[in-house]
């Protein structure tokens, strides 16, 4: 059980670490780690590519949490499908996927800010808490223009939904909430450097079209 658990783990990290932005910008000839704001994420890649290629980076990096989850501990493990939010080994799948594409191996440790893919990860384990907290960074970015702060707020609410909509938060599901405060906390510390720039009012916002 343990050498399945430690397998999954770093199958999860390794699958997390695909740097999706990172190889398609390659492939267009630029490196994104050295324009704009430098992240190799949806929102970098949209701003140096087009919005085209950030709409792709957001998807492919969303499939990563979304087919570790459902697959991983199947394979691993004898859980049957569908996976469910009260397994532990799910739930700590979910946690590396995130961490891989944050800490990625193949880039020195050195990510996104890893807010797509926990959302694939949330899209599984906790859909009507997302559909609440996608809402939220609509509304949060069409106010702000800011991106960023949408991210943030919605991570917040995905935490706020699965504590306040829950079966059991604290009990059977205790391992998703902790989950979704893990994540919280990452992306909020992954955003400080957004953080400084929207409190000096130099962070780049979304232009309307």
């Amino acid at each position: 059980m343990i050498i399945s658990y430690i397998f999954g783990l770093v199958i999860s990290y390794l699958v997390g670490s695909i740097p999706f932005g990172y190889v398609i910008a390659i492939a267009k000839g630029v490196d994104v780690r050295k324009e704009g704001s430098g992240n190799i994420g949806a929102t970098n890649v949209g701003r140096v590519l087009g919005r085209k290629f950030g709409a792709i980076i957001f998807v492919l990096d969303l499939l990563k949490g979304f087919v570790v989850v459902l697959v991983v501990p199947i394979f691993i493990s004898d859980i049957e499908f569908p996976t469910t939010s009260d397994n532990l080994l799910v739930i700590l799948c979910g946690l590396c996927v995130i961490y891989g594409h944050a800490f990625p191996v193949y880039l020195g440790f050195k990510g996104g800010k890893a807010v797509a893919t926990s959302f694939g990860v949330f899209i599984w384990l906790a859909p009507i808490p997302v559909a609440i907290a996608f809402g939220v960074w609509i509304l949060t970015v069409a106010i702000s223009r800011y991106v960023s702060l949408g991210s943030m707020v919605g991570t917040i609410a995905i935490v706020g939904g699965i504590i306040g909509l829950g079966r059991a938060p604290f009990g059977s599901e205790k391992y998703l909430t902790a989950l979704s405060i893990a994540v919280a906390i990452l992306i909020i510390v992954r955003h400080i450097s957004n953080i400084k720039r929207i409190i000096a009012g130099t962070e780049t916002k979304v232009l309307a079209k």
